[in-house]
């Protein structure tokens, strides 16, 4: 709305409660000039970016949470890998490369104005990076790519090591995945710290002046492999196994609990940065048929009469129509699932049911972030499809929020006998997904 502004709204601007400064906050949060939440034993700002909270003047300001792993420097360049004396201890496969020598330092981003510093991989570092070659890089793109993404991802990484903040976190996150007991304070801690920095790094480059004229080729696909896995993360990173616990049924934090469907729009923002389809990119003979390439969905057009469930076309208020279908912010999602409705998800397929989300009508997106029933039912739908994929990054989200969706929808459209007729034909195919857990089939 464009209403114009009455003396009564600069009155109430100007009677604004005064920010209440924070007196006893951490000397970390003094220096950046910002307030601070005064959490103890560490403040919010300092835990997430892997900063030891400095409430006393006996320690330093701004030194990591890891001892003798930090250096400062003001060059916010290209930073280049280089090494430090330390003990040598086993790698394999391509961490014996001589780039990834014991001692190798990547880039953090500092909490001041535009400095960077440098981060010392340590033992458990290599470790895990050793389980994302051996391991998790295994389970990214498709059958056909992951060779090429393995050897492109290593080559990537020698000349931008910020790129190993991203191997790490996916790392683990893929260890929590694994593993049957809660993680450690120190793994999660460490999944953290690389989440966040990786993150600050690849927001960085991406808000440089003309990132994608300015920056090399390189490192335009070293930003897009960033993105690639963050969005990976993003989709992985469930806080529970409960239904009870998960979105949209608890909400502690919507925010974060919607950071994956927030990626869509964000993956696509860095692909047109970074393009990794033009001539000279790493990526130009690996992607194929994407769906930030090409819409593999007429999202605009009519949906055939048969292509979906009859409920479908009265819930959704599906027509033929081009101006109904233009007005309609349930037509697009549900035209991408009249189009893979019949097709069975595999490891060579697997990008192209990813495009309900890459290709999301921002519309769409809006309903489900305000838990409309018909969105979630959608979503549903979507999930259930999915789940049934063995990739760890997919099955668990897809698992945990389609039980908590479907037990969402049911108590607000009880009394709505074509939406709880929908729900029979997911919730089938969630009791599925039970017995084939029973029978022994595993993540990756």
């Amino acid at each position: 709305m464009n209403n114009p502004v009455t003396s009564n709204d600069i009155m109430a601007v100007r009677k604004r409660k005064t920010h209440r400064k924070s007196r006893l906050g951490c000397g970390n949060c003094k220096i950046r000039s910002i307030k601070c939440d005064e959490s103890k034993p560490s403040c919010r700002r300092c835990h997430a970016s892997g900063f030891t909270c400095n409430y006393s003047r006996t320690i330093p300001a701004l030194q990591l949470s890891h001892a003798n792993v930090f250096s400062l420097s003001l060059d916010l360049g290209h930073t280049k890998p280089h090494t430090v004396q330390a003990d040598s201890y086993a790698t394999d496969s391509m961490l014996k490369e001589s780039f990834l020598q014991p001692g190798l330092q990547i880039p953090i981003v500092l909490p001041l104005q535009g400095k960077m510093g440098t981060y010392t991989l340590r033992p458990q570092d290599y470790a895990a990076l050793s389980r994302f070659q051996t391991r998790t890089g295994e389970t990214l793109g498709n059958a056909a790519s992951r060779k090429c993404y393995s050897k492109v991802m290593a080559s990537l990484a020698k000349e931008h090591p910020f790129l190993y903040h991203f191997f790490l976190l996916l790392s683990l996150l893929h260890d929590v995945h694994l593993s049957p007991t809660p993680p450690s304070a120190s793994h999660q801690s460490s999944l953290a710290f690389h989440w966040y920095h990786g993150t600050a790094l690849l927001s960085h480059f991406l808000s440089l002046p003309s990132p994608s004229t300015t920056l090399s080729s390189s490192h335009r696909d070293a930003l897009w492999i960033s993105a690639a896995i963050l969005g990976a993360a993003s989709f992985a990173s469930i806080r529970t196994q409960d239904p009870y616990a998960a979105w949209p049924l608890a909400d502690p934090d919507p925010a974060s609990d919607l950071d994956w469907l927030k990626m869509g729009h964000g993956k696509r923002a860095v692909w047109s940065i970074t393009d990794p389809t033009r001539p000279e990119s790493v990526f130009h003979n690996i992607l194929d048929n994407t769906p930030m390439q090409r819409n593999h969905f007429a999202t605009s057009a009519p949906i055939p009469p048969d292509a979906l469930p009859k409920a479908f076309y009265t819930v959704f208020n599906l027509s033929s129509s081009p101006e109904d279908i233009l007005g309609n912010p349930y037509h697009s999602p549900c035209s991408i699932l009249a189009t893979i409705w019949n097709i069975r998800i595999n490891d060579d397929n697997v990008i192209f049911f990813l495009s309900f989300i890459t290709q999301i009508d921002p519309r769409y997106r809006s309903l489900v972030e305000e838990k409309d029933p018909r969105a979630l039912l959608l979503l549903l739908y979507w999930h259930s499809i999915v789940m049934h994929h063995d990739k760890w990054w997919l099955r668990r989200r897809c698992d945990v929020e389609a039980r908590a969706i479907l037990i969402y929808v049911e108590r607000n459209c009880a009394d709505d006998e074509d939406i709880m007729e929908l729900l029979e034909v997911p919730r089938a195919r969630l009791e599925r997904g039970i017995v084939k857990e029973h029978d022994g089939s595993k993540l990756e």
